[in-house]
């Protein structure tokens, strides 16, 4: 299932730099965190690349938009160089806007045909194109592949994301009936408009007792999610193409590239599967990996692939020591599901992480360090400090452990690992500069406050999109730029609720909350939480 077509040669198949769907329907401009370069470097580190660092490097993105996924990367990292290319203009002036604006002086968004790039653009450590593979032809994703050869550094990593099946026959079921359905239409909402309708009506009028009925109702549910302009460049583009990894690999492998990995990592760690499914995908040798996740796909019907590749010639460690963990900082959203999850007590300590899995471990020092991340988020631990504050929670215990440290680290690294390759935690090379800490003058990331401006989506210093609807935690959001105490922020944030037009519903005004010291640095907490605070 995709969640980004972004086409940077339009829906049309058009080649040269003329208009661009996209100059009518602009797609959102939103931020990719599988695609962050750190993420992309810290895989490729796992399976023993050399990847450059994060803070000096240089990116390019194929069909970046409006630079929703670059600018807040240049803004974060200053010392390094990001270029975004984009067949439609208006689309591109849009971001150079932005870009203007924020003052950013490390990327450049260029008004650039796919075909149009060659050696002189010079080698980049990570190339990225999101959204793009499964919406041009055939010789548009050659030339995808053959920069992702020629521009990529000797360890350079390439994002490639793209509808993949089994799980794109099901979406392309209920695409082609809309397509059916829109035929000759060419009004974009009006396609919309149809496409939505008809699927509906046939969700609706299918049998609820069979498979076919059960698919309809299930894309629908899917549809109802999207967005108009995702559905119009997503769905209703009859060029649309899916494809199985093993050909996306073959063309790259036929292009002197080879596979790395999935950027969603933990869909390819055979350790979250069932044991029989282990014993049969374990007999297909570690150093095939791309045959290992094509069989993976078969099982949990993915329809969208993230799928990262590096040249040919670079010797890979397929079977990843999980001891490569002590090169990164760490960070888990963790939740403690014992009322008193102490450290030091026997028993099996649980935490339910972000996105609902619960990890468990009985080794002591793993338990205190999972407690730590849990107090520490959003902030990333680097490794000895993780271990230096676990040991410190481990009381009477502590003496006993640091007598076997060696083990005892290596037993921490291994349970660290496994919850990574879980889901339930995340490895850095190079986290994120932002703090939990309320300073006298809190500052805000300024991508954020730029887009708090004009919206409530903004993107957050982990690269993720942060929902603010209340308007008073956006208005303050806005007003941290560094040069305000919290008094100060009060005064002005009261000045600009004094301007908002009060809710007209009487229960609704009477709940309108008043702009307090309290409420100030209740907000600022959340928002630090939310990775929204520079240090």
């Amino acid at each position: 299932m995709s969640d980004g077509g972004r086409d940077a040669v339009g829906g049309d198949a058009v080649t040269d730099t003329g208009p661009s769907p996209y100059d009518e329907i602009f797609y959102p401009g939103l931020a990719h965190v599988q695609s962050h370069p750190d993420h992309l470097a810290t895989l490729a580190m796992l399976h023993g690349m050399h990847p450059a660092p994060v803070t000096r490097c240089r990116v390019l993105e194929l069909g970046c938009g409006v630079g929703g996924n670059l600018i807040p990367l240049a803004d974060q990292y200053p010392d390094s160089e990001f270029i975004g290319i984009d067949l439609s203009e208006r689309t591109i002036q849009k971001g150079a806007a932005a870009v203007a604006e924020l003052g950013l002086k490390n990327i450049q968004l260029r008004h650039r045909d796919i075909m149009e790039i060659t050696a002189e653009f010079g080698q980049f450590d990570y190339i990225i194109a999101h959204g793009v593979y499964s919406w041009v032809p055939a010789f548009v994703r050659s030339k995808i592949l053959a920069i992702c050869k020629q521009n990529l550094a000797p360890q350079g990593v390439a994002y490639l994301s793209y509808n993949s099946s089994p799980g794109s026959h099901l979406r392309n079921l209920a695409r082609e009936m809309m397509l059916y359905h829109v035929g000759g239409t060419v009004d974009p909402r009006e396609r919309v408009q149809q496409g939505r309708a008809v699927l509906k009506f046939l969700a609706d009028s299918s049998s609820e007792n069979d498979v076919h009925g059960l698919v309809l109702r299930d894309q629908l549910a899917r549809v109802n999610q999207m967005k108009d302009e995702v559905l119009y460049h997503d769905d209703l583009n009859a060029g649309s193409t899916s494809f199985w990894l093993y050909q996306v690999v073959e063309d790259a492998v036929g292009h002197g590239l080879q596979y790395l990995t999935e950027a969603n990592f933990p869909r390819s760690y055979l350790g979250n599967h069932p044991q029989p499914v282990v014993d049969v995908i374990s007999d297909i040798p570690a150093s095939d990996a791309a045959v290992r996740d094509q069989y993976l796909d078969f099982i949990d019907g993915h329809g969208f692939r993230r799928t990262l590749l590096c040249h040919a010639d670079i010797s890979l460690q397929r079977e990843i020591d999980p001891q490569r963990v002590k090169n990164c900082h760490v960070a888990a959203s963790l939740a403690p599901v014992q009322s008193d999850p102490a450290p030091g007590a026997n028993g099996t300590k649980t935490f339910k992480a972000e996105n609902g899995d619960e990890i468990s471990t009985q080794h002591h020092l793993s338990g205190a360090a999972f407690l730590h991340l849990a107090e520490s988020w959003p902030q990333a631990v680097d490794f000895p400090a993780l271990l230096e504050s676990a040991l410190s929670r481990l009381g009477h215990e502590a003496a006993q452990a640091r007598e076997r440290r060696d083990d005892e680290e290596r037993a921490l690294a291994t349970a660290l690992f496994g919850a990574f390759a879980a889901g339930a935690l995340e490895l850095h090379l190079h986290p994120a500069v932002l703090t939990t800490a309320i300073s006298v003058r809190p500052q805000a990331s300024l991508v954020a406050r730029k887009q708090a401006e004009a919206d409530c989506l903004v993107t957050n210093l982990r690269h993720r999109g942060v929902l603010l609807q209340d308007p008073i935690e956006r208005q303050l959001l806005v007003l941290l730029d560094g040069t305000r105490t919290i008094d100060e922020l009060v005064t002005d944030l009261k000045a600009v609720d004094a301007k908002q037009t009060r809710p007209a519903d009487a229960k609704a005004a009477s709940e309108h909350a008043e702009v307090t010291r309290e409420s100030v640095l209740a907000n600022l907490k959340r928002l630090a939480g939310l990775a929204l605070l520079v240090a």
